[in-house]
């Protein structure tokens, strides 16, 4: 798998010729670490010679507030689709794809340790499934440690992260099992804009990733260069508050640049960009 383009959602078109279910198989798994999105983020995955467009959508449950003297908790389910030969940009003319080429839900459940100066100590686990293809469908694993805080810096609220995760994937066939660890250390800035649409006020933000992934998933191609210290930086786009898409609160969008050798590339940002 390339190790570095799963966290690249660019703006390109895939090929048009068709293949058989067979080797379909084939091209998803000489790729197969995409199932990582669910850690790494959305992103685009050439598979022999296709695109395979990830999209993550992260649902959050409060089960119990951080307090001074009491462990918070929460459940945590991230989902990811991906598509096969998608453009977004079909979107607009096409409307959206009607066929969901891979699908993975992870749930798990992180604990909230509330610190001095409102930083926040978070240990998480999840364990889920993945569905691509006949070949490579397995069951994903991972836990971590988040230090996270909220506050307001000069006017823009700024949320700052570091991370350690460990993930794994088990496939239920021959592939070979993978795993990865990374280290990062982002932030994301978002203030208004004082413009209105409809009452509401339109946000922007700036993000900055800085990875470190200390062992990196298998790359497909031996020729691909695995680039372990990885940068990405980037805008987005909201409102104050959210624009409604149904009962849910609509994404923020943004584009970004990441920064990894060989496979640095373009990435459309949809939800938090980490």
């Amino acid at each position: 798998m390339r190790p570095l383009s799963m966290l690249m959602l660019v703006l390109s078109t895939g090929a048009t010729f068709a293949q058989t279910p067979s080797e379909e198989d084939e091209a998803v798994g000489a790729s197969v670490n995409y199932v990582f999105a669910t850690d790494l983020g959305s992103g685009v995955y050439e598979l022999d010679g296709r695109t395979l467009q990830i999209y993550r959508y992260s649902y959050r449950k409060e089960l119990r507030e951080p307090a001074p003297g009491r462990v918070g908790a929460r459940f945590v389910l991230p989902v990811t689709a991906g598509f096969f030969d998608f453009d977004p940009v079909d979107v607009i003319a096409e409307g959206p794809p009607t066929r969901v080429d891979s699908f993975s839900v992870v749930p798990g459940v992180e604990l909230d340790y509330l610190l001095r100066d409102d930083w926040h100590l978070i240990p998480y686990a999840r364990a889920g499934f993945s569905v691509a293809s006949s070949s490579v469908d397995g069951w994903l694993y991972g836990i971590g440690l988040k230090l996270e805080r909220e506050a307001d810096f000069h006017g823009w609220n700024a949320y700052v992260r570091s991370e350690l995760a460990y993930s794994g994937v088990r496939y239920r066939h021959e592939t070979p099992d993978d795993e990865f660890v990374r280290l990062r250390q982002a932030f994301d800035h978002t203030r208004g804009t004082g413009w209105r649409v409809r009452s509401k006020e339109i946000e922007i933000g700036w993000y900055a990733i800085f990875d470190v992934v200390v062992d990196p998933p298998t790359a497909p191609l031996a020729a691909v260069e695995k680039a372990p210290i990885q940068a990405e930086f980037g805008i987005t786009f909201s409102s104050r508050p959210r624009f409604k898409i149904w009962r849910f609160d609509a994404p923020r969008l943004g584009i970004g640049y990441r920064l990894a050798g060989e496979l640095s590339a373009w990435r459309l940002v949809i939800g938090a960009p980490f």
